[in-house]
């Protein structure tokens, strides 16, 4: 059984996939507190929010659509910045449609591109939003088995309390009964 995703596991995941498929941009971090220029092409990603699905797990997880948000961007120091951005978040929007980023996710699913101009310490920079949503399962489950142990057998124990007397169930057939 699943722990579920972890958004920290679920960024990293992410980041390192688009620097995978994207080979072309410089960095690729998590949403920026920006305090030095930019070295472009770069995008940021971002978990923006979340909503509970309608069929849950029932183990003490939560399944949930995660709305997500890559922005690329672009220096304006060509003079061709403006397409080079949307080129940039058309690339971008063609390898995330349907990605599951190595986690176990369901594929993402591309809802948006924008040019974005809400943040103003980029605003000396071309920058798109390319928004998707995907399914994931965070959390931990209340109740974790150990997927390896099976259903293990003990024959006349001397002490109950040592795993060492237990073995696993297919070890036993009808001769050692």
């Amino acid at each position: 059984m699943s722990k579920g995703i972890h958004l920290t596991e679920y960024h990293e995941a992410v980041r390192l996939w688009l620097k995978s498929k994207a080979t072309w941009l410089k960095g690729v971090e998590y949403y920026p507190e920006i305090t030095d220029t930019l070295e472009t092409p770069c995008a940021f990603i971002s978990v923006m929010g979340w909503e509970p699905v309608g069929e849950q797990p029932g183990n003490g997880q939560l399944a949930v659509n995660l709305h997500c948000e890559v922005l690329a961007v672009m220096g304006v120091k060509e003079s061709t910045y403006q397409l080079d951005a949307r080129n940039a978040a058309m690339f971008i929007s063609v390898v995330l449609q349907d990605a599951n980023f190595g986690l176990k996710a369901m594929p993402a699913k591309v809802v948006s591109a924008d040019p974005d101009a809400l943040d103003p310490e980029l605003d000396a920079y071309s920058v798109w939003s390319i928004k998707y949503v995907q399914k994931v399962t965070i959390g931990m489950p209340t109740l974790e088995p150990d997927e390896e142990r099976g259903i293990r057998l003990a024959v006349n124990p001397v002490n109950m309390d040592d795993p060492a007397e237990y073995h696993p169930l297919e070890d036993f057939n009808e001769t050692n009964a």
